[in-house]
């Protein structure tokens, strides 16, 4: 029995960081492929390695994720808001006081980062709204 539950627990593992590295692929490939310019490319492999991610997650006999590690989910969502929204806080008034002061220039590959700041803290924010009605 012991040996059973044993082998159960090594192939759920298995299945679930095969979940997680072929996950983190189709972004890392989608990223990779669109810098050599090859974005078609790209979203092939994006495709192809997140399919095969939801292949493994509903292929799998048993339950692959539960509660647990929705909460898990949940406090690791939670930090990377806090810890982009204190570098956020910091890192873009010193760039535009730098800017002002006449030290730098902005450069423009970052107005998209900056511009993508507020939408992501607005999302949140009205997420957070509709959360707290459905409690």
């Amino acid at each position: 029995m012991t040996e059973t539950m044993s082998t159960t627990a090594a192939s759920e593992r298995s299945y679930r960081r095969a979940h997680g590295v072929l996950s983190g692929l189709s972004g890392l490939a989608l990223g990779v492929l669109i810098a050599l310019d090859r974005p078609l490319l790209g979203v092939v492999g994006f495709v192809a390695f997140l399919g095969a991610a939801g292949y493994l997650r509903v292929s799998y006999a048993g339950t692959l994720f539960d509660e647990r590690d929705e909460r898990t989910h949940e406090r690791a969502a939670g930090w990377t808001l806090a810890l982009f929204g204190w570098a956020s806080a910091v890192f873009f008034p010193t760039l535009t006081a730098l800017v002002a002061l006449g030290y730098t220039t902005w450069p423009t590959w970052l107005t998209p980062i900056a511009l993508t700041v507020p939408v992501v803290y607005g999302a949140y924010g009205v997420l957070l709204l509709v959360a707290r009605r459905r409690v």
